[in-house]
């Protein structure tokens, strides 16, 4: 077994002041490239690392959403933001990706802005690094009505935006965070089109590992896929298996305390 998984990794574990503490914001990409994102995290930055991320699938910025039965509030409105309240005196930096999904639940452009504006407010207040990801505009573009309809219909039943609209207001969102990168002083990420398959949302598994490089290298020094660690995957498992802070299961609260995730070279890691 990965000398970085241990079945007592709990019990066994001493407390290490984080040198650095990594804010990952998003959705269904984020969530299904999660233990590659904290593998290289782990092997780029400087550990021990406090990793804080609010994820899930179909997350929305601001509303309760989620799927299969399982929701959870929306980023803005979710407990990270109290937890990064904590341990002032440790650097931050974020990454504000999955931006889109609102678009599909037809809020309004200039309501998902102040959602993604606000998030910026609270992370810029604690001196935060931060980088945005764009909207995957050219994947969008090249999707035929047929099967614009099929997407629709299999990942946002409830939507009934049509693809003219859903392009128009996506080429705003994109605009307005071109201007918000603009005006912040803060990298906007444009994701490879060629990383895209069938569905135009959602990247490729396989290039997962080279998007996250990408990102990350715009604050660190020589970044690419060949820093990914070889974790076990038990490991994998293990973080997959973490739950948040709080979501609804079929109308059910549900809480975990965070951090719950604790690794052996005393990285945490908190989902909310």
């Amino acid at each position: 077994m990965n000398k970085d998984f241990e079945l007592d990794v709990w019990s066994h574990h001493e407390t290490v002041s984080p040198r650095e503490r990594l804010v990952f914001l998003g959705a269904s990409n984020l969530s299904r490239a999660f233990p590659t994102v904290v593998s290289l995290a782990r092997s780029v930055f400087e550990g021990p690392l406090s990793i804080f991320a609010a994820k899930g699938f179909g997350r929305s910025y601001g509303l309760e959403s989620g799927c299969f039965g399982k929701k959870s509030p929306g980023i803005f409105f979710s407990g990270i933001w109290s937890a990064l309240q904590l341990e002032k005196t440790v650097p931050i930096t974020a990454w504000i990706t999955d931006i889109g999904n609102d678009l599909a639940y037809e809020v309004p452009v200039e309501t998902i802005v102040e959602w993604v504006s606000g998030c910026v407010d609270r992370l810029q207040e604690l001196d935060a690094r931060i980088a945005l990801s764009d909207l995957p505009i050219a994947t969008l573009r090249d999707v035929s009505e047929g099967k614009f309809r099929l997407l629709r219909t299999l990942l946002f039943p409830a939507s009934r935006l049509q693809r003219g609209e859903l392009l128009a207001r996506a080429t705003a969102l994109s605009g307005a965070l071109q201007e918000l990168g603009k005006t912040r002083n803060i990298p906007i990420f444009p994701a490879s089109s060629a990383w895209y398959g069938f569905d135009p949302i959602h990247l490729r598994g396989e290039h997962h590992a080279r998007m996250w490089s990408e990102l990350m290298g715009l604050f660190a020094d020589l970044v690419d896929d060949r820093h990914l660690t070889d974790d076990s995957w038990w490991l994998r498992c293990y973080l997959r298996l973490l739950q948040p802070e709080s979501w609804t299961q079929f109308s059910v609260l549900r809480r975990a305390q965070q951090p719950n995730g604790r690794l052996l070279d005393g990285t945490t890691v908190a989902l909310y």
